[in-house]
C-alpha cells in the first residue's frame, strides 16, 4: 500500500499552510487545526479522478449551483496520493492559494504562495482560513452521490449483478465497483480453504474446483503460513476454530435449526441482536467495515489497495463487492454508504493482490483481480499478478428440499 512516509509530508505540508510568507517555522506549533487540515486535504484529493494524470482539477459548485471553487492538484509521482502542489481558486473566498511541497519533504522546501483568500472569513490566520475553506468544499462534495447510478441485472432466480463507478475515494486505477446480490433463501455463502484441495489456486483455479458456485470472491486475511485469521467453518466443520481476538464480525449461513434464525446474516459481536456464530453451519470471521448504527469501523489511513467486501442490505440480502481501484478501507466504507446500495452492515475481506472476483452468467465467466497494494514505504502496481488464494467465499445454490 502506498506508504511513502506520509508523516513528514503531512507535517511539512501543514507547516507550510500555517505560515504566511516570511513567518517563522516554529509557528506550526501554534496552529491547533493540524489534524483538521490534514483530513480536509485528504478528503478533497479523493474526489479527483486519476484520469487527469499528474495534474487533476475539479470544479466544486456552490449552494446556488454556481461555481464556488476550482481545485487543482499536481502530483510528482504516479503512485503518490499526496500532491506536490495544491491550488484552490475561490471567488466566494476572495482569491486563490497555492501550496507547494518540493522533495525532499519538510522544512524549508515547503511553501505557501500566492495567498489571496481575503474574504473567507474576513478575519483569521491564513492556515485557519484555508482549513475552513477546504472543509466547506469537502462537505459540499460529500453530500453528493458517492457511486454512479446503476441498474441491477437479473440472473438465475434470487441472483442479481451490477457494476458501477466509485465517485469518491478511487485514487488510482479503474474506479469500477462490481456487485453480486443474493437472496439467502436460495443461495448459501460458504468458505473453502486450500488445505482441502490438491494444490493452491488463484480465483480461476478456485472456479475449476467449485463449478457449481455462481460467484467467488477471496476470503479474509491470512497468516504467513496461510492459515485463515479467525474462525472458518463450513457445513458444521471448523476448518479453523480459533477466533481472532479483535475482529468482531462474522458472515454466517445455514442455521443448524432451520426456521429459527435468518438463513444468512452478518453478525456484529458489538450489536449481536440475539444471533451467535455457533448457531450456523457456515461461518467466516473478519473485521467490521460498517455497522447498523452507521458507524465506520476502520481507521482513516492512507493505506490504499484493491478491495473486497461482503455486505447485508435492508432486505436481508447478501452482497459480494469488489473494486480493482486503489482505495482506503475508510473511503470504501464512505462509498458503500451511498443510499443506492441500501446497506446496513459490511465486513471487509482481504485486499491488494488477493482481492479477486469471479462471476458466472449464461455459460460465461467474468473475472477481476486487484493490481494495487500501496502503503508507506511501498508502492506496487502489478497489473499482471494474480497470486493464489488460501481461502475463498463461494455463493452456491441451496440444495433442493
Amino acid at each position: 500500500m502506498l506508504k511513502k512516509s506520509k508523516t513528514p509530508i503531512l507535517a511539512g505540508l501543514l507547516a507550510l499552510l500555517l505560515l504566511a510568507p516570511g513567518a517563522a517555522a516554529d509557528e506550526l506549533a501554534d496552529f491547533s487545526g493540524q489534524k483538521r487540515l490534514k483530513s480536509a486535504i485528504w478528503r478533497l484529493a479523493g474526489f479527483l479522478p486519476e484520469e487527469g494524470g499528474l495534474t487533476r482539477s475539479l470544479a466544486v459548485p456552490g449552494p446556488d449551483g454556481r461555481p464556488a471553487a476550482v481545485i487543482s492538484l499536481t502530483f510528482s509521482q504516479a503512485l503518490d496520493p499526496w500532491p506536490e502542489s495544491l491550488k484552490v481558486t475561490s471567488p466566494e473566498a476572495g482569491g486563490s492559494v497555492i501550496v507547494t511541497d518540493r522533495r525532499p519533504f519538510g522544512g524549508a522546501n515547503l511553501r505557501l504562495t500566492d495567498y489571496g483568500l481575503t474574504d473567507y472569513p474576513a478575519e483569521g490566520a491564513p492556515a485557519e482560513k484555508l482549513t475552513l475553506l477546504l472543509e466547506t468544499l469537502g462537505q459540499r462534495l460529500m453530500s453528493r452521490p458517492r457511486l454512479a447510478g446503476f441498474t441491477w441485472r437479473a440472473g438465475p432466480s434470487g441472483f442479481e449483478w451490477a457494476s458501477t463507478k466509485i465517485l469518491y475515494g478511487a485514487r488510482f486505477g479503474p474506479s469500477d465497483l462490481y456487485l453480486a446480490r443474493f437472496d439467502p433463501a436460495r443461495y448459501l455463502l460458504k468458505p473453502y480453504h486450500e488445505s482441502e484441495f490438491d494444490k493452491p489456486a488463484n480465483i480461476r483455479g478456485w472456479g475449476e474446483y467449485l463449478p457449481s458456485a455462481l460467484t467467488l470472491i477471496n476470503a479474509g486475511q491470512f497468516y504467513p503460513d496461510r492459515r485463515h485469521m479467525g474462525r472458518l467453518r463450513r457445513d458444521g466443520r471448523d476448518l479453523f476454530p480459533d477466533d481472532h481476538p479483535r475482529w468482531r464480525g462474522f458472515l454466517v449461513s445455514g442455521p443448524r435449526k432451520e426456521g429459527q434464525e435468518p438463513a444468512s446474516a452478518i453478525i456484529d459481536l458489538e450489536n449481536q441482536g440475539g444471533l451467535r456464530p455457533d448457531q450456523y453451519l457456515n461461518a467466516l470471521q473478519s473485521f467490521m467495515l460498517l455497522d447498523r448504527t452507521g458507524r465506520i469501523r476502520v481507521r482513516d489511513t492512507a493505506n490504499l489497495a484493491s478491495r473486497s467486501a461482503v455486505a447485508e442490505d435492508r432486505e436481508g440480502r447478501l452482497l459480494l463487492i469488489m473494486t480493482p481501484a486503489a482505495v482506503s478501507l475508510y473511503d470504501l466504507a464512505l462509498a458503500l454508504q451511498d443510499p443506492g446500495l441500501r446497506l446496513v452492515q459490511a465486513l471487509g475481506l482481504d485486499g491488494g493482490f488477493e482481492s479477486q472476483f469471479l462471476r458466472r452468467r449464461e455459460g460465461k465467466t467474468f473475472q477481476v483481480r486487484g493490481p494495487y497494494s500501496l502503503s508507506p514505504g511501498r508502492a506496487l502496481h502489478l497489473p499482471g499478478y494474480q497470486p493464489t488464494l488460501p481461502a475463498v467465499l463461494a455463493a452456491e445454490p441451496r440444495p433442493a428440499p
